[in-house]
């Protein structure tokens, strides 16, 4: 298991986000799950989404600004609700014990709170530069002649 820093320290890498960690912690609970399952379809969808939170996690933590590293946050959370989907449906079709159900629904659970916190803390200040932008699109197609539009 991963050391979790104290919230005052700044993330040195992928590994030390707590959204990252959980994500870790609900992919090994999926395969022990998936590990006698013989419905292939099923197994792969569920083992890839669960596998795609962690990953974009990663992959989005080096992205160098702020709208490159909300795409992948955004990826992984739409990881994270396809997970959930998946989850509820292997509750209602008995495809595993309750108790590894409820345990897997927990974590996907903090997993996505914690990556909508991270949007919401990444997207403070972008939502102003966007209706700057949509403005300034705005001014230039009114001032820009058809033909060359």
């Amino acid at each position: 298991m991963h050391v979790q820093l104290p919230v005052h320290m700044a993330m040195r890498s992928f590994e030390d986000s707590l959204a990252w960690q959980r994500a870790m912690e609900l992919n090994v609970l999926v395969d022990q799950a998936l590990a006698e399952s013989r419905n292939w379809g099923f197994k792969d969808q569920l083992f890839r989404a669960a596998l795609s939170i962690c990953n974009n996690l990663a992959e989005g933590y080096e992205m160098p600004t702020g709208p490159h590293q909300l795409k992948y946050l955004w990826i992984a959370k739409g990881s994270c609700n396809e997970v959930c989907s998946m989850l509820i449906l292997a509750k209602r079709r008995g495809y595993f014990p309750d108790e590894m159900i409820e345990r897997m629904l927990g974590l996907q659970d903090e997993t996505g709170k914690l990556i909508r916190t991270y949007i919401q803390h990444k997207s403070k200040g972008w939502g102003k530069i966007h209706r700057a932008m949509a403005f300034l699109r705005y001014c230039v197609n009114q001032t820009t002649p058809c033909i060359l539009r």
